[in-house]
């Protein structure tokens, strides 16, 4: 057991750990919720769709139909043409910057937030 702290050595503790706790709050807060889907296919207009409301939509692509879930302020990935389902293994899509990727119909979707999300795109 060390029992030769000092003074300084406490307040050095007690700052960090003050670090540590607002940096959590402030990454895990519920201002940075996401609040729309961004659908984006090749040749056309991207279309947005709000996650506070529970839906299945269906989209029509080059290699047949792409349905994408809306639930409990979350997306994904019900059913794509893809053979690989590299779509559907994006799982679940619950915080801003998340992405899925349906190959064969040129489709990208993505949640949106009121602020930009960090992703491998943009550091």
């Amino acid at each position: 057991m060390i029992t030769s702290l000092r003074w300084g050595d406490g307040v050095a503790l007690v700052l960090a750990t003050a670090l540590v706790a607002t940096s959590f709050a402030l990454a895990y807060s519920p201002g940075n919720a996401p609040t729309h889907l961004m659908v984006t296919q090749a040749g056309k207009e991207p279309r947005e769709y709000r996650l506070d409301q529970d839906r299945r939509i269906r989209i029509s692509g080059v290699a047949g139909i792409t349905e994408i879930e809306i639930h409990a302020g979350k997306a994904r990935c019900l059913r794509s043409p893809g053979g690989q389902g590299i779509c559907e293994a994006a799982g679940w899509l619950e915080r801003t910057g998340d992405i899925a990727v349906s190959l064969p119909n040129r489709l990208v979707l993505q949640v949106r937030g009121p602020e930009v999300g960090f992703d491998s795109m943009h550091f």
